[in-house]
């Protein structure tokens, strides 16, 4: 498979993503059993078609050109492949919105077991101030403290930060399964 990778604005103002193959099945991965309309993508169209809209605001529209050879027309439904292609940016996107979910009921789960933690911690540290005052019970109080609110900070990192990237990820797919798709024959 040729992908171009030049990237240009046509006068609509869309971002064309165009990719160069002799055969379809060079857009599909060839080690996926599954029905036509459920085939995996190739993995280089789709990291190209994935980075050519990462690249842009998502604002922007793009548009994806196929090129191929004038012999191929008769041989391929274009309504399929297009349908294909959209079917498996859709579950890509379903994967994304599953994924995040995941990551918070991971920063929930992780946020209980860390505030034990820091409970635990912050009991212990008060119990042993409050029963020894030597240097060693000092470093063991703050050694307490301090291990516990580190313990905090994944699944705080979790919750406010980690889902953000998914959540870019969902959309760039979901983008993309909304995309025209349109082929050129030469």
């Amino acid at each position: 498979m040729d992908v171009s990778k030049h990237e240009y604005i046509d006068h609509e103002k869309f971002n064309l993503i165009e990719i160069n193959i002799k055969h379809i099945n060079q857009l599909f991965n060839s080690l996926d059993p599954s029905p036509f309309l459920e085939k995996d993508l190739d993995d280089d169209a789709f990291e190209y078609i994935v980075s050519s809209v990462s690249e842009h605001s998502m604002g922007r529209k793009h548009r994806i050109i196929i090129h191929m050879p004038i012999d191929q027309k008769k041989k391929i439904s274009e309504h399929e492949i297009k349908k294909s292609i959209k079917n498996f940016f859709e579950y890509k996107k379903t994967i994304g919105e599953k994924n995040i979910r995941m990551k918070l009921q991971e920063g929930q789960l992780s946020f209980i077991v860390g505030s034990v933690f820091l409970t635990f911690c912050l009991l212990a540290s008060n119990f042993i101030s409050s029963h020894f005052n030597t240097i060693f019970a000092n470093i063991v109080v703050e050694g307490l403290v301090i291990g516990g609110w580190v313990a905090m900070w994944k699944p705080i990192s979790n919750i406010l930060y980690d889902w953000w990237p998914l959540h870019k990820e969902k959309k760039i797919f979901e983008k993309i399964s909304k995309m025209d798709i349109e082929f050129k024959f030469s």
